[in-house]
């Protein structure tokens, strides 16, 4: 007899108001509760630039009026998951091509580069989670020499 074990150690979540300053209280917030689960370093600096970046997006394109955006967080064995959702199911998530003066355009990319993986699930009238995983230790230690 098999028994499955639920691998999220830890989850948190919170819910923000669509403005501006959500931005800076999802990061601090963000990093209150890794620093809390023991995380340290570039990954805890990593999730707090991802999540800035993706609540941004929230409020300037996808909230329009819906009021709220939810931030969540697992902590699996090793690397955390961070989701953005927003209510906006019709938008997608592209790669937009920056100008070269432009402030806008490279949010996206940046997360790309830093999560291990990053994905969007997207629900016509139940909105979007925008989603982005980072390990705890770099990923070339996942899969030592000679394995």
């Amino acid at each position: 007899m098999s028994t499955l074990r639920n691998p999220v150690l830890r989850t948190w979540e919170t819910a923000l108001t669509e403005h501006s300053t959500s931005v800076r209280t999802a990061r601090r917030l963000i990093r209150e509760q890794l620093t809390s689960w023991g995380w340290t370093g570039d990954p805890v600096d990593d999730l707090e630039l991802i999540a800035s970046e993706l609540v941004t997006n929230a409020v300037v394109h996808a909230c329009q009026g819906n009021g709220e955006i939810r931030v969540f967080l697992q902590e699996f064995d090793g690397d955390c998951r961070l989701e953005v959702w927003d209510p906006r199911g019709d938008l997608r998530v592209g790669r937009p091509r920056p100008r070269r003066f432009g402030e806008g355009g490279r949010g996206i990319e940046l997360v790309r580069r830093l999560a291990f993986d990053f994905g969007v699930i997207a629900r016509r009238g139940a909105g979007k989670r925008v989603w982005a995983r980072v390990l705890l230790e770099p990923a070339d230690d996942l899969f030592p020499p000679g394995s």
